[in-house]
């Protein structure tokens, strides 16, 4: 069986606190040795753009090469490592001689940045059953572009059960700020050097007709907690994609979990529900204002005559968003998100829900995926429809409640797809995106008009200038949203249309009146 790994990361300040805790919680090994790596890859980065990275390992006399593909051995990592006898890459090592020599020419490496930290292990005892490792990084990276502290802690279950790993986690976050760390210390490095930070590579969302509800459940989970990490450091960067891509991933896991509400432990869910909501409402400002200025405030400015300026009103809707990007950090950055990540994790690596006692509502968590996944589909269906009864006449609010229910209908659709025909599942989706998107427009504009309010009440000479200029960025979405109107009702009326790939066809009973759009 692979271990599983869990990464953590602290600050300089905090690593007293954290060996403390290490210490009390087993025994030591031997005494921290010092390890230095200096990686290399050409001035194009051409092991970069393979995915790999080239160092040389150095500790006291022995020099280890090592090329790896970045992916962690709890994944079925591939690392090649050689003996050599020297500071510069061997091109003749058996291992990963042969496979650079694929790559790049001779005289194409060049040193790139370093890492310098002593390492210690642990041996972490809990009770006979679970055997946990831990190593100890402390030291800093070194490029030309500065320098960078690293204090890092890798938890690796050798043997028992998943939860003891989290619990171990928890317990060291007890004694001092931990986060998760999904980037390597070769990322880092990177980044550091002034590369651009690569792509990660994800693994695309796996799902088998024989998984049971249960298997996809924590596939769904791992996978939405994964896009979670790999957006916290560019989101603590400042970057808007970063925080959209983190709610979209709360999003996702939200709708995960009440597809199968029904199976699930009560007190599990509404503990899981609750810590989901508080992130999300903690980012939630960021994207609002983010979606304000790209999405609404750029359109206007691009149509309006080249002598009109909105700058007093983008400048003011600027600094809100620089405001909800740091409540959003500090989110981020608490024990508060650090515990329910852990804790989230916790639940589905160890598979929390079976805690339960055996009933007809668990039942289904374990029946093959490929028998459920219609009727969950079907679920979510048939609330799109029931939504979209008679749109032409639905308030701002239903049509909300109809944006909400397209969205789960897409995420459920998206994890159960695959189970279908392909080409099938596209024609839905194709009736499907384009209305979630216009629905998803009008409540941009709708929550606009309350960033609005509060933009349009600034101290200063400038007041009523903002005023203007706000009432007139609402004016020119309000008019396009009542010239799209007969394309968004045409494109409800084609979603009602939309043929079930899930299930055969059934014709509506007589009188059934599902209501125009």
């Amino acid at each position: 069986m692979t271990a599983l790994e869990l990464k953590l990361a602290t600050s300089p300040a905090h690593l007293p606190a954290l060996k403390r805790a290490l210490e009390s919680s087993g025994r030591a090994g031997p005494p921290a040795a010092l390890l230095t790596s200096t990686y290399f890859d050409s001035a194009d980065l051409k092991l970069r753009q393979n995915h790999l990275s080239l160092s040389i390992q150095a500790q006291d006399a022995r020099r280890v090469q090592a090329l790896s593909n970045g992916v962690s051995a709890a994944n079925g990592a591939g690392e090649w490592r050689d003996l050599i006898a020297g500071d510069r890459p061997d091109r003749a090592a058996p291992e990963t001689g042969p496979r650079l020599a694929a790559i790049l020419a001779d005289d194409e490496l060049r040193p790139l940045f370093r890492t310098e930290l002593r390492r210690t292990t642990f041996q972490l005892a809990t009770d006979p059953a679970v055997e946990i490792a831990a190593v100890l990084d402390e030291g800093e990276i070194r490029a030309d572009g500065g320098n960078e502290p690293l204090c890092e802690v890798a938890l690796a279950l050798k043997r028992g059960d998943p939860a003891a790993l989290y619990d171990m986690a928890l317990k060291l976050l007890e004694a001092a700020p931990l986060r998760i760390e999904t980037r390597s210390q070769s990322d880092r490095g990177y980044r550091l050097a002034g590369a651009a930070p690569g792509a990660p590579r994800l693994k695309p969302f796996a799902i088998a007709a024989g998984m049971t509800v249960e298997a996809v459940l924590q596939a769904m989970g791992r996978d939405c907690i994964g896009q979670i990490l790999r957006n916290e450091s560019a989101a603590l960067a400042g970057e808007a994609e970063a925080f959209h891509q983190m709610r979209v991933a709360l999003r996702r896991l939200r709708s995960a979990l009440s597809t199968v509400k029904s199976t699930l432990p009560a007190e599990h869910y509404r503990q899981a529900l609750d810590e989901l909501k508080w992130l999300a409402s903690s980012l939630e400002a960021a994207r609002n204002w983010d979606a304000f200025i790209a999405g609404l405030l750029a359109p206007v400015q691009d149509a309006l005559p080249e002598d009109a300026d909105l700058k007093r009103l983008t400048d003011a809707a600027k600094r809100r968003r620089r405001a909800a990007y740091d409540i959003a950090k500090e989110a981020i950055g608490s024990r508060r998100y650090a515990a329910s990540i852990l804790q989230l994790a916790r639940w589905f690596e160890a598979r929390g829900w079976r805690e339960q006692k055996a009933s007809e509502d668990s039942a289904p968590l374990f029946h093959p995926i490929a028998e459920a996944a219609p009727r969950l589909i079907e679920r979510r269906w048939r609330q799109v429809r029931k939504k979209s009864r008679r749109f032409a006449k639905l308030p701002v609010a239903e049509r909300h409640e109809l944006r909400i229910a397209l969205k789960k209908l897409r995420y459920v659709i998206e994890f159960l797809g695959p189970l279908f025909d392909a080409a099938e599942v596209r024609a839905v989706m194709r009736r499907v995106k384009p209305l979630q998107e216009e629905l998803g427009h009008l409540n941009d504009v709708c929550t606009a008009q309350d960033l609005m309010k509060e933009i349009a009440r600034p101290s200063g000479s400038d007041a009523a200038e903002v005023g203007r200029d706000a009432g007139l960025v609402l004016g020119w979405h309000l008019r396009g949203l009542a010239d799209e109107e007969t394309k968004l009702r045409r494109n409800v009326r084609r979603l009602r249309r939309a043929k079930p790939f899930w299930r055969p066809v059934e014709p509506a009973p007589a009188g059934n009146g599902g209501g125009a759009a």
